[in-house]
């Protein structure tokens, strides 16, 4: 028993450590976005400590508004739905709307979104329309679910 109190007590200063580590690098990606003056180069920094800790990442922000929302979106409706859904904080970004064109972009890029033009004649983006043909169908959307399962199930052992 004494061994095992030890082992833990040993794990615990080595995660106390980690963390201060994690606080300390956090912090300096942070101060570095700021003072970077391409736009997208501070968007690029910041979108990848989101992805890193694991927290709710930008990309991950923006495709659920864009998701939900098939009708489409401005990049200002995306930031709006984010502050709404209160999905991220965006206060830690210089030019929130900089990082959501970035993330919009790569998303575009990726084959996930398209753009269009809504009915101000404003640029929009939405879900990119896949119309699946063909046997494999139910055994792609199946994969599909399976893989949501696992995001979910990886997001939950995240949080604790």
């Amino acid at each position: 028993m004494d061994e095992i109190l030890l082992k833990l007590k040993d794990a615990i200063q080595i995660r106390t450590e980690a963390d201060k580590q994690i606080t300390e690098y956090t912090n300096a990606v942070k101060a570095l976005a700021r003072v970077v003056e391409d736009e997208d180069t501070s968007a690029a920094y910041l979108i990848a400590l989101d992805e890193i800790i694991g927290k709710y990442g930008f990309m991950d922000a923006v495709r659920f508004v864009i998701r939900g929302h098939p009708e489409g979106l401005t990049p200002q409706g995306v930031r709006d739905w984010i502050l709404i859904g209160k999905k991220m904080d965006l206060s830690v970004y210089t030019n929130p709307l900089a990082s959501i064109h970035t993330t919009l972009r790569r998303l575009v890029d990726a084959g996930e979104v398209e753009i269009f033009q809504n009915s101000k004649g404003e640029k929009a983006y939405c879900v990119k329309q896949v119309h699946p043909v063909g046997p494999k169908t139910k055994e792609i959307q199946d994969l599909c679910e399976t893989f949501k399962v696992a995001v979910d199930k990886r997001r939950t052992l995240n949080k604790l």
